[in-house]
């Protein structure tokens, strides 16, 4: 059995998804050692149906198997790739919907690391309209 990662929502839900060790492993390796945590999670402004928070990884985790263009369920780690050192921001996003990633710069290459599988797909879904149109939670994220 993989391991997964477990996003807990503070006004209900919670969504697992597994890890794609194989196709981002240095990335994979980096979240698990930032967890557990706890954030606030907001919704995107540039990448549609996106609900996402910060994070403070600690490393330099690498461009990995980068991809602009993300899928219902992916769950990607993005970083300011072009700031060297702690000054950089960083973000963990789920998406509830297929998107193109970007901001106000243009494409937003990202690391894909995690999938929520296709049947919980309608649950992330509520989730993000509910942050959506409701505002920040607090979510809880931690390995089972």
């Amino acid at each position: 059995m993989s391991e997964t990662i477990v996003f807990h929502f503070e006004k209900g839900g919670e969504l697992e998804a597994f890890f794609l060790s194989e196709l981002n492993p240095v990335t994979v390796d980096a979240i698990k050692k930032m967890l557990p945590m706890q954030a606030t999670v907001y919704h995107s402004r540039w990448s549609g149906r996106e609900i996402n928070f910060p994070v403070k990884s600690g490393v330099a985790i690498p461009r990995e198997n980068q991809t602009a263009q993300t899928n219902t369920g992916d769950v990607i780690y993005w970083k300011e790739w072009e700031k060297e050192g702690k000054n950089a921001a960083e973000a963990l996003a789920l998406y509830y919907g297929p998107e193109v990633t970007r901001d106000h710069r243009g494409y937003l290459p990202v690391n894909v690391f995690a999938r929520i599988p296709q049947n919980r797909w309608k649950d992330i879904e509520n989730i993000g309209l509910r942050i959506w149109q409701h505002g920040i939670e607090q979510v809880e994220v931690r390995m089972r």
